[in-house]
Parts: structure tokens; sequence; C-alpha cells
């Protein structure tokens, strides 16, 4: 689901809360891949024979990928979330969330570099254009 229609089904304010849920439910997943990892570590043994030692290293690299993936996931998330949370604020009567999306490009959730929202305030009428490009910017250069 892009942002434009999730902020379109749920409001702004209970998309923003989903994407916190969902980043922080990225992090809880790599700190079960940590575990993952550490109990694999500790029952690996080298003088076991059969294929044990072979199935620990596998679950520990399972568990590295793991933590990769979801802290990534986590980061991007979030960034998102906080982005777009900032231009949530209506600039002629500061009103934060109170806004519906008027139009926004056509998109999957892959493709949407460089999305775009067009969001009316709900208060005053007041138009603006809330944008991503700093962003993917910003999520480049830290991840």
């Amino acid at each position: 689901m892009s942002i434009a229609d999730g902020i379109r089904k749920v409001g702004f304010r209970r998309w923003y809360e989903r994407q916190l849920i969902e980043a922080h439910a990225c992090l809880v997943t790599a700190f079960l891949g940590v575990i993952m990892i550490a109990v694999c570590l500790d029952q690996f043994r080298w003088r076991d024979a059969g294929v044990k030692p072979v199935i620990m290293i596998g679950l520990a690299i399972a568990g590295i990928v793991l933590c990769i993936k979801t802290v990534r996931a986590y980061f991007t998330i979030l960034f998102r979330a906080e982005h777009y949370a900032q231009q949530s604020v209506c600039g002629h009567c500061n009103v934060y969330s109170g806004l519906h999306v008027v139009s926004a490009p056509h998109m999957d959730a892959e493709s949407a570099a460089g999305e775009w929202l067009r969001v009316r305030c709900r208060k005053c009428g007041h138009d603006w254009t809330m944008s991503d490009a700093s962003l993917l910017d910003m999520t480049k250069n830290t991840l």
C-alpha cells in the first residue's frame, strides 16, 4: 500500500502510529535475530559429528541476514514516518496532522522513489505538497 493510500484509508495520525509500530516490530525482530545468533554460536561445536555444526552455522548466517534486513527496514520506515510528520503541519493555521490527501502519483509501494503528496488542511483549506526528495538523500547517506 502506498503512503497516499495509507493516509487516505486511516488518516495521517493513525498512519504515523502504524508506521512507528511497524518500525519497532522490525527492531524487535532484529533483537530476536541477535538472540538466534548467540544461541547458535553457543551450541556450535566443531567436535560434534554429523550435520549439527552445519545447521548451527546456517542458522547463525540466517540470523545475521535477518538482523541486517530488519535494522535497515527499521531505519527506513522510521525516517520516512518522521520526514512526513515534519511536513504535516499546516503553514497557515499550524494544525498538526489535520490533513487529507488531494492527489498523489499513481505508483505501487515498491517504486515510490520520489513520491509526493498534495494535501489540504481540514481546518483552513490551505494546500501544500509533502515530498520525500530530501528523505531519499538522507537514507542513502545513513544506510
